[in-house]
């Protein structure tokens, strides 16, 4: 019976095939925008049915009713 071993390297940094630029982070920056979309999206619903204009981060289920309630009185 033959064992086979992995080999581990002792390397901090892993260059791909891709990483050609050796450029790190590079594809997570399509994911920043996803935050105020997401907020956008909230703000425009509550807009259209309390006229909500703005809601502050961390969008919260709290801070949602908050600015609900505060749309109702107001």
């Amino acid at each position: 019976m033959t064992v086979v071993t992995p080999k581990f390297g002792t390397s901090a940094s892993v260059l791909r095939r891709e990483d050609v630029a050796f450029i790190k982070g590079a594809r997570e920056a399509g994911t920043i925008g996803s935050t105020p979309a997401a907020l956008n999206a909230v703000t425009d619903a509550h807009y259209r049915t309390y006229g909500i204009r703005h809601i502050d981060m961390p969008a919260t289920p709290a801070c949602i009713w908050a600015a609900i309630e505060e749309a109702k009185g107001a």
